[in-house]
C-alpha cells in the first residue's frame, strides 16, 4: 500500500488557523476528492472534526488520544496510533493511504511516506498551523500540475 501525504499549503507554508482551513477553494477541494476517492484517508481528530462528517466513499481513519466509537456503516474508525491505522488499512487491501493532516500528523509522517502531493495555493495567509519543511535531501520534486487557483507539486523520495 502506497502512503501519500496530500495537503493544501499556502505560499508561506500555512495549512490552518485556529483548527480550520483558513481559505475556501472549491477547485482544490474537487482535486482532493477526486484524488482520494475510494481510498483510505488518515487524519488527526481535529482535522476530522473540522470536516463535520466522514468523507464519502473513503475509509476514514482518525488518530485520537482517546478511544472513540467506530462507525463501520460510515467507514469511520478511530485509532490511538498511526501504526495501528496503517495496519488496519493494509488488511483491507487499499492501494493508497492518503495522509490528510493536520500539522502534527504531517510532521510525524513526512519522511515515512512514499509520495507528497502538495496543493500550493497562490497566496500567503495568516495562520498558526504550518506544513513541515520538505527536505531536498530526502524529497525530489518530480512534476508540477497547474490549476486555475493553485498548482500541485508532486514529490518522490530520492532513495
Amino acid at each position: 500500500m502506497k502512503k501519500i501525504i496530500i495537503a493544501a499549503v499556502s505560499l508561506n507554508n500555512i495549512i490552518g488557523k485556529d483548527e480550520t482551513l483558513p481559505w475556501k477553494n472549491s477547485e482544490e477541494l474537487t482535486y482532493f476528492k477526486t484524488t482520494t476517492l475510494n481510498n483510505a484517508v488518515l487524519m488527526g481528530r481535529v482535522t476530522y472534526e473540522s470536516l463535520k462528517k466522514p468523507l464519502h466513499d473513503r475509509l476514514n481513519l482518525v488518530i485520537s488520544n482517546s478511544a472513540k466509537e467506530n462507525k463501520p456503516s460510515e467507514n469511520l474508525y478511530y485509532f490511538l496510533s498511526i501504526i495501528d491505522a496503517i495496519k488496519f488499512a493494509k488488511k483491507r487491501d487499499y492501494n493508497y493511504l492518503f495522509i490528510a493532516g493536520g500539522s502534527e500528523i504531517y510532521s510525524q509522517m513526512i519522511n515515512e511516506v512514499d509520495e507528497l502531493l502538495i496543493s500550493r495555493m497562490s497566496f500567503e495567509i495568516e495562520g498558526n498551523k504550518h506544513f513541515p519543511k520538505i527536505s531536498n535531501s530526502i524529497w525530489e520534486q518530480k512534476e508540477v500540475t497547474e490549476f486555475n487557483s493553485f498548482s500541485v507539486e508532486r514529490y518522490l523520495k530520492r532513495f
